[in-house]
């Protein structure tokens, strides 16, 4: 799985905290340069199983987007991820949405959207609604999170390996009929 977004929304914040069960949030803004990488067990939500998920934190920066999308090719999920007190965050979505769909052309990927910062409620501009709307408009999961705050960090994550969950099924079913 990868992250998507603007620089600054807070993407790596997110995987650093949900990679440490909340204890590392970082404390100085590091952009990121090409792609992170870390894996964690997680258990898939209503289910006896348990996915490891690899997890590409890529770099929002224009600059490096052809860098960052080799490594979607070989992405199963996508986390799309924007800032609520930043407008042009969540209005870019859908140019982040188009360029996934345009370097994996050749499958469906399930994702999520991540709203993120909600702790700042004096300062949000896009409302809950707006994100959820979204992400329904384009067959994609909604969770609102604060990595700052450690409020609802393994939601994404959860809904991600439930995705992924119910996609392996799906492929072991057609397997199966074959």
């Amino acid at each position: 799985m990868h992250t998507s977004g603007d620089a600054g929304v807070g993407k790596s914040a997110i995987v650093q905290m949900f990679h440490s069960k909340g204890s590392h949030y970082p404390r100085q803004y590091n952009m990121t340069t090409g792609c992170d990488f870390v894996m964690k067990e997680i258990k898939v939500p209503e289910s006896d199983y348990t996915v490891e998920l690899h997890i590409y934190d890529c770099a929002g920066q224009s600059v490096f987007k052809d860098l960052t999308s080799q490594y979607w090719k070989n992405s199963n999920i996508v986390i799309f991820v924007y800032d609520v007190t930043k407008p042009e965050s969540f209005q870019n979505l859908g140019e982040w949405l188009d360029l996934v769909r345009k370097k994996c052309p050749e499958k469906v990927l399930p994702g999520v959207v991540v709203a993120n910062k909600v702790d700042l409620e004096d300062r949000v501009k896009v409302h809950t609604t707006e994100g959820a709307e979204f992400a329904r408009n384009n067959s994609l999961e909604f969770c609102q999170i604060s990595a700052f705050r450690d409020i609802n960090v393994e939601s994404p994550f959860s809904a991600a390996a439930k995705l992924y969950s119910q996609a392996y099924q799906n492929k072991l079913e057609t397997l199966n009929g074959i």
